[in-house]
């Protein structure tokens, strides 16, 4: 007896009769039409892959993208960036320095010099003001795009760097004086006839959130724009409540048809809501507000490289309005350079329409023979109510044999540290610094000895409620040691070390500060020969000895316990798509930057960035 079909062989014979039929009925069809099929089906009909042929070829898209990317068209110049220096001068921070940096905001990277110990009001968010060697807020000056950015609205004091958004610039550099820092940003420059995006999102514990977008494009004619928004949320994430929100946006629109000429004109917002930090009482005033800065410039030059002769004009006007303030400054001034391979000078004159009405300055750097380099500075300014700001500055620096370098730098005056303080008066100020460094490929040393003069600080306006003032500080003598160890290509080991010498440590900030990260970095060759994947894990250690962070109401010392904290980050970079993991206070710490200002236990952030060129 013959075995019985299967259920399934004998559906599939049926389906393969069933569809030998439909074939022979279909080709008959075709035979006996005289009209085509399509013409005899309506077109609205025809199902999608039966249309003609689609006119966008993928392929050809692409390559045309790419040769689109290749084409570079001028961009505007850096302003504001001087030369030759001496070593040791500056920390440049270039754009992939950013991307791969263990920071989240622009004070983070100050922490890259020694010395600098930020007022964190709580976690990410939340205030941030950097204290550098005692001076207080006026210890960092700012300029974006060779404008100063000046204090506005509630506080006229000091900057606070949080409401930067690092996205936002493509370099930052970081200049080293004795007694005070200068930070230049520069915005982003799209130079590929391409157009270029990128997108980011952030999340994290306490519902943090953070997204960003941007839109650059370039025509050939010079014309182009660029479009760019950051919004940041931070819930409550210590204390009582102490909720914070951002959106900063930027908009550019530039004329720059060659390397010679140009001009630009942009726009950036900025509206923080910053609650008052409540714990047991409120411990930081809360700031809500729009600031506004509206920039035009134009540049001419001799030789579409650097070299030669350049001329800037810039004119500014910034206006904050929020929290029962309307504040407005217009400041505006010509920049004129002349370079040579060797030789520098720059002269700036710029005037304003408050606090500080004439503002003028010059520099000049040599580089006459490869070991040896210098620069001088001379400044002048004129206050409201007669005061003057009047000083001079050197650097030199010597390169020896093995690695060996040799810097020394200085300045003396008389300074205004706060214009917008009608009563403050100027201060007398000699500060000197010398350094000796030695760099090799797997290792580094910098030692550094220097001195500031007595100074009077003032309190920081955010943390005033907590922070009443803090005393002047006594002229001080600082020791600093930076180090480098790398004995592989994929792990290092960095960090320095600050300690004031030679009496009391200025209130402010902590004596016996360091700063020490491990980093492992790969590119996984063997894998990935290519080069497109990239990888970095770090973890950095912050500690501090016993201090006076300042004065309450009373006049009484309020005592800055010595503490320690952990940080981590993951980063793996794919092309232009980037991932990364932060996470704060590893160890759980208790201890505060501030008194009373709580660091989340554990707080982490997450996300991704990516980058698009066509």
């Amino acid at each position: 007896m013959a075995p019985l079909s299967s259920p399934v062989s004998r559906l599939t014979s049926h389906v393969l009769r069933l569809a030998s039929h439909v074939l022979r009925l279909r080709i008959l069809g075709l035979l006996w039409s005289t009209t085509p099929l399509q013409a005899q089906i309506p077109l609205d009909s025809l199902p999608a892959d039966s249309l003609l042929r689609d006119t966008i070829n993928t392929t050809e898209r692409y390559l045309k993208a790419q040769a689109a990317n290749s084409v570079l068209l001028p961009v505007l110049p850096l302003v504001g960036v001087a030369g030759p220096e001496p070593p040791t001068s500056r920390i440049i921070l270039d754009r992939d320095s950013l991307d791969w940096a263990l920071a989240e905001t622009v004070g983070d990277l100050l922490q890259r010099v020694p010395g600098v110990y930020l007022w964190r009001g709580g976690w990410l968010g939340r205030t941030e003001y950097p204290n550098y060697r005692g001076r207080g807020p006026v210890s960092v000056e700012y300029f974006v795009d060779g404008l100063p950015y000046l204090p506005l609205g509630p506080d006229s004091l000091g900057v606070d760097p949080s409401y930067f958004s690092l996205s936002q610039f493509e370099r930052i550099d970081i200049e080293r004086l004795p007694g005070q820092l200068r930070v230049r940003l520069f915005s982003r420059r799209h130079s590929s006839q391409a157009p270029g995006s990128r997108v980011g999102i952030t999340s994290g514990d306490k519902s943090i959130a953070r997204y960003i977008g941007a839109l650059a494009y370039r025509f050939r004619s010079g014309l182009g724009f660029s479009l760019g928004g950051e919004r940041m949320v931070a819930p409550t994430a210590t204390g009582a409540s102490s909720d914070f929100d951002i959106t900063n946006a930027r908009l550019q629109l530039d004329f720059v048809p060659s390397a010679r000429f140009g001009m630009e004109a942009q726009l950036v917002t900025s509206t923080p809501d910053r609650k008052p930090f409540v714990a047991v009482d409120t411990l930081e005033l809360g700031l809500k507000g729009t600031r506004n800065d509206a920039q035009f410039r134009v540049f001419w030059r001799t030789r579409p490289d650097d070299l030669g002769f350049r001329v800037d004009g810039l004119v500014g006007r910034s206006t904050f309005k929020g929290s029962g303030v309307d504040d407005e400054v217009r400041q505006g001034g010509v920049v004129a350079a002349w370079r040579r391979p060797t030789f520098g000078l720059t002269a700036r004159a710029f005037n304003r329409s408050r606090f500080t009405p004439v503002d003028l300055s010059a520099e000049a750097g040599w580089n006459p023979i490869a070991p040896f380099s210098a620069s001088v500075e001379a400044g002048y300014q004129t206050h409201d109510l007669s005061r003057k700001s009047q000083w001079v500055g050197g650097r030199a620096g010597l390169t020896l044999p093995l690695g060996v370098q040799l810097a020394g730098s200085a300045r003396m005056g008389k300074i205004v540290a706060t214009p917008a303080i009608l009563n403050d008066r100027p201060q007398q100020l000699t500060d000197w610094q010398t350094t000796l460094s030695w760099q090799r490929r797997w290792a580094g040393l910098e030692l550094g000895y220097g001195h500031t003069d007595d100074f009077r600080p003032v309190a920081y306006r955010s943390f005033t409620r907590s922070v009443d003032s803090i005393a002047p500080a006594p002229a001080t003598d600082w020791v600093t040691l930076g180090w480098r160890l790398q004995p592989r290509q994929w792990f290092t080991l960095e960090g320095w070390y600050s300690d004031p010498r030679g009496g009391k440590t200025p209130e402010g900030l902590p004596p016996t500060h360091s700063m020490t990260s491990a980093t492992i970095r790969s590119k996984f060759w063997r894998t990935f020969p290519s080069g497109i994947f990239d990888f970095k894990a770090q973890i950095a250690y912050e500690t501090w000895g016993d201090g006076i962070i300042g004065r309450n109401a009373a006049g009484q010392t309020l005592a800055l316990d010595g503490a320690s904290f952990w940080r981590t980050m993951i980063e793996i970079r794919l092309d232009s798509f980037i991932l990364y993991w932060d996470r704060y206070n590893l160890q759980a710490s208790r201890k505060t930057f501030v008194p009373g200002f709580g660091i989340l236990n554990f707080g982490s952030t997450f996300g991704v960035r990516w980058e698009f060129t066509n």
